[in-house]
């Protein structure tokens, strides 16, 4: 992961030896980083503005989406997006730091989502998730993405889950925001996760399934490898509840 401050730290210590009269020797440039770090100081995001109830259009990209025009999805009409940052215990995403912050400079609210992996162990997946995003106050709630069950699953893995989230909510401050779809989680879950926004992921319905233990969503991914105007591949299309304040699923207070 990218530590943003090293530069500015450099040069203010080749100031120095130059006003000391001496000489710096400097090697060569750092190998580049496999995930970069959001926001690196001096680059600018435009303000996100608060958008109110909807329905509002988002996408969720990660590095199988190819390149992305940020420009170009934000004139298209969409307000937010969810980037993959990683997936089970060892597998950030490579495109993670690029995208979030392309998507911030064009004005998208932004969100990053852990592709969660039944078998890996929940303490180190939420250790890579934690270590590859960088949230500050505005970002949309971080999501848990349980969509699969991995053969070699092991124990409960509600309890797997539980602790994950658990995890993820001590260090933000916010519940995550749970993705699945109807199916999946009515086979395999059967514990009330009610308290955590519900994404859930239904196509070709006029309206969505809502799974054992909620009562409603909050975000419908209702059309998935969409074409997408920026977007070299393709990309996933969600909405937002006509009456969900998408504020309400923004982190007010930053990382403890």
């Amino acid at each position: 992961m990218q530590t943003p401050n090293a530069y500015p730290q450099l040069r203010v210590l080749v100031a120095l030896a130059i006003l000391a009269g001496i000489g710096v020797g400097c090697g060569g440039a750092p190998d580049a980083p496999t995930v970069a770090s959001p926001d690196p100081p001096g680059v600018p995001t435009r303000p996100v503005r608060s958008l109110g109830p909807g329905p509002h259009e988002g996408i969720d990209v990660s590095h199988h989406s190819g390149t992305v025009d940020w420009s170009q999805v934000a004139h298209a009409g969409f307000s937010f997006v969810f980037l993959k940052a990683s997936e089970g215990v060892d597998d950030p995403d490579p495109m993670f730091g690029e995208h979030w912050q392309r998507a911030g400079e064009a004005g998208l609210l932004r969100g990053a989502y852990h592709f969660f992996v039944t078998e890996d162990d929940p303490d180190e997946q939420a250790k890579l998730f934690l270590s590859t995003i960088d949230l500050k106050p505005g970002d949309l709630a971080p999501v848990v993405d349980i969509e699969l069950l991995g053969h070699g699953t092991e124990g409960d893995v509600q309890v797997r889950l539980q602790r994950f989230l658990d995890l993820v909510e001590q260090e933000v401050g916010i519940p995550p925001i749970l993705y699945t779809s109807p199916k999946f989680w009515d086979t395999h879950f059967h514990q009330s996760f009610s308290r955590y926004p519900l994404w859930i992921a239904e196509y070709d319905v006029d309206e969505p399934t809502i799974p054992e233990g909620w009562h409603g969503w909050s975000l419908w991914q209702y059309q998935g490898d969409a074409e997408i105007p920026g977007i070299e591949k393709r990309a996933d299309k969600s909405k937002t509840h006509p009456e969900l304040d998408l504020d309400a699923l923004r982190i007010s207070t930053r990382l403890r």
